[in-house]
């Protein structure tokens, strides 16, 4: 959803695709919260699922409608406002897994989707079509759906079925085979629907290498964290919180984003995006080290979330704007969403290593005969893993081209 979904907002117009997803994400809402098996469920969140595409779209209608200079600043508030509303998220769904039943979750998620239709069509300018006269590119986009869906689905399902299931293996060597024929067809391809030759260029391939070491290590904070903080204080690797209790230590990190990401967003803008990202990943090796040797006190866990909140919501800022410094302006959505794309790839990737991990360190529990426990191995080993992935990122970092304000302003004009 996030790369075709921005694709075809660079198309047709961004602002008709964004309430076209405003559209499937509040009826994918309703039939959820209606719903009372699982397949409904399922098939709720597939159609929610599409909201995806949203980030992208917002990302592309801020270089449409603001002016260049002011770019980076509201890419960062852009970027900022997602972070902060994740963190509500946290809290929300908390307080209703402890007092509500599990339907309120998508009734409010219904009541917000509506409310942005509504802002939306109100409000949000139309959009100019860059690439009206432009075939659609739609065996592009039958290629690549299934082959990202295949992908993801067999790394979901290894820890079920076995590495070494014949399922999970045909269906991932098929998978990837479906999307190197897809990489072939688009680079031939006269106007594809994602361009694969943007990525020569080094600053996007490596802007979605940071993005994809992100989505390996840093993305996995509530997987990694929220275990230890609801595990029981009896186990010896726990501190016994409840849900609405473990969801708010998420609330610091996403405070800090309603400054974090416009500060990265001015610093892109008058230093380059470079400088922002590598400010941010410093901000997360530091915040993950000290947590890897220091992790049994609440409130030093919430400084440490804070600050590792203060580089997450830098870095998701200067990642737009790096895209923004090189991807051609009408290709500016798509660019973003294949990006997030990768992102949720590795993030899938991620939380099967996490699982691992995690299965190689439990330890039976003596008072409730079968049931076991994670020991405190298992967070060590987590948190060190994330770190490494921060260094590798901050790397990964130190090599984009260093850019001077002229170049800057070239690329946002």
């Amino acid at each position: 959803a996030p790369a075709i979904g921005g694709r075809l907002g660079d198309i047709f117009g961004r602002s008709r695709v964004l309430i076209a997803m405003s559209l499937l994400a509040l009826l994918g809402s309703l039939i959820s919260a209606c719903s009372d098996s699982l397949t409904g469920l399922i098939i709720g969140r597939g159609i929610q699922g599409v909201s995806a595409a949203i980030l992208p779209l917002c990302f592309g209608l801020v270089q449409e409608h603001v002016p260049a200079p002011r770019v980076p600043l509201c890419i960062g508030i852009v970027a900022g406002t997602a972070s902060t509303a994740a963190g509500i998220a946290f809290v929300c769904g908390g307080l209703i897994i402890d007092y509500l039943n599990w339907h309120w979750i998508f009734y409010i998620s219904s009541a917000v989707a509506a409310l942005c239709l509504l802002l939306v069509l109100l409000l949000l300018p139309a959009s100019v079509r860059p690439a009206r006269n432009q075939e659609l590119d739609i065996v592009g986009g039958l290629l690549f759906a299934p082959g990202i869906a295949g992908l993801l689905f067999a790394l979901s399902k290894g820890a079920t079925w076995g590495w070494q299931d014949s399922r999970l293996l045909g269906l991932g060597l098929g998978s990837v085979l479906l999307l190197g024929f897809w990489g072939w067809y688009e680079a031939r391809h006269a106007n594809p629907l994602i361009d694969v030759r943007l990525f020569s260029n080094r600053q996007l391939v490596l802007t979605n290498l940071i993005h994809a070491l992100i989505g390996l290590g840093v993305m996995h904070f509530a997987l990694v964290l929220f275990p230890l903080l609801q595990q029981p204080v009896a186990t010896g690797a726990g501190l016994g919180l409840a849900a609405t209790m473990a969801a708010l230590l998420k609330l610091p990190s996403s405070l800090v984003a309603v400054f974090a990401s416009p500060w990265a967003g001015s610093i892109a803008g008058r230093h380059g995006a470079r400088r922002a990202m590598l400010i941010a990943l410093t901000f997360m090796c530091v915040g993950w080290t000290t947590l890897t040797f220091h992790h049994d006190s609440f409130w030093f866990i919430a400084l440490i979330v804070a600050i590792n909140g203060i580089g997450a919501a830098m870095a998701f800022s200067a990642i737009p704007n790096l895209i923004a410094e090189e991807a051609p302006k009408e290709r500016i959505s798509e660019i973003n969403g294949l990006t997030q794309v990768i992102r949720m790839t590795f993030m899938a990737i991620g939380a099967q290593l996490y699982s691992m991990i995690f299965a190689a360190h439990r330890v039976p529990d003596s008072l409730n005969p079968g049931s076991s426990y994670l020991n405190a191995d298992a967070f060590n080993v987590s948190f060190a893993v994330i770190t490494l992935f921060c260094v590798l990122a901050w790397g990964a970092a130190a090599l984009l081209p260093r850019r001077s304000l002229t170049m800057v302003a070239v690329a946002q004009n």
